[in-house]
């Protein structure tokens, strides 16, 4: 029986870590394409919607320089466990121009550079922790 025991502990603690890996991942990503996005008077920065299930569709017509509520979205929007669907979208008509280095601010995008930092840290932690 302890065995048994010892083996659904470590599928739960093994499940639940997973699900604060994927949510982290998230947060990093969704708040790094937020920082990363350039700012003239706030719109661009403040229209990163987050969802779940689906991409949001239209503007929000947040200004939000800074991106502080843009970012506590992602906070309060990213579900705790894995296995979700979380969408960041932007519909300002000029930020795929900005993503595609329209902007002399952000010449290499947001979403782009992030998902390539992601991709660099997520390969280096499975070269460091190879069992």
């Amino acid at each position: 029986m302890a065995f048994a025991d010892d083996v659904r502990k470590f599928s739960v603690a093994a499940g639940e870590s997973s699900d604060g890996i994927v949510r982290a991942v998230t947060l990093s990503l969704f708040n790094g394409i937020i920082r990363d996005t350039p700012v003239r008077d706030g719109r661009l920065r403040g229209d990163w919607q987050t969802t779940v299930g689906q991409p949001a569709s239209g503007e929000n017509g947040r200004i939000d320089k800074g991106g502080k509520a843009a970012m506590a979205e992602v906070v309060a929007k990213t579900p705790a466990g894995a296995g979700q669907e979380t969408y960041i979208s932007n519909s300002m008509p000029y930020a795929e121009i900005i993503e595609n280095g329209g902007s002399q601010k952000a010449p290499e995008g947001m979403v782009k550079r992030n998902m390539d930092r992601i991709a660099r840290n997520l390969k280096k932690a499975i070269r460091d922790n190879k069992v």
